[in-house]
């Protein structure tokens, strides 16, 4: 049996995703026999469209020092990146996402594919992209 919280968590979803969320596709992809070939599509799990994930954009900084850093210490060179991500209810797809499972959002065709896949709250992963 959920607990209160993770009820909660669930019916609050429903309503955060329809404000945040967008349509996307998750189409499963599978190892060859070959480890090193290219993935290919997975027969043994369907495609599933029309799901709506609230989707992110964060950056990310490698050696630059703090984010945000006020006062008279300077910022060291650095690299800058965005890792897009999507979170996802996990009963709305009838199969458990994977690393290298591809993501396409539907209103404007970017696909992606899974990068890592977290534990977030209870029922819920949070999906690190990267761009195809």
């Amino acid at each position: 049996m959920a607990s209160p919280f993770a009820r909660a968590v669930a019916a609050a979803a429903v309503t955060h995703d329809k404000v945040q969320g967008d349509l996307f596709t998750f189409a499963p992809q599978k190892y060859q026999t070959d480890r090193n070939a290219p993935l290919i599509p997975d027969p043994d799990r369907a495609i599933v469209e029309h799901v709506l994930c609230p989707f992110g954009e964060y950056a990310s900084r490698a050696a630059a020092g703090a984010f945000h850093q006020v006062g008279v210490n300077p910022e060291r060179a650095g690299h800058s990146t965005v890792r897009p991500y999507v979170s996802l209810q996990l009963s709305r797809l009838p199969w458990r996402p994977r690393r290298g499972d591809i993501v396409t959002r539907e209103d404007d065709g970017r696909r992606f594919r899974i990068a890592e896949v977290l534990p977030a709250q209870p029922g819920f992963v949070r999906l690190d992209l990267n761009g195809m």
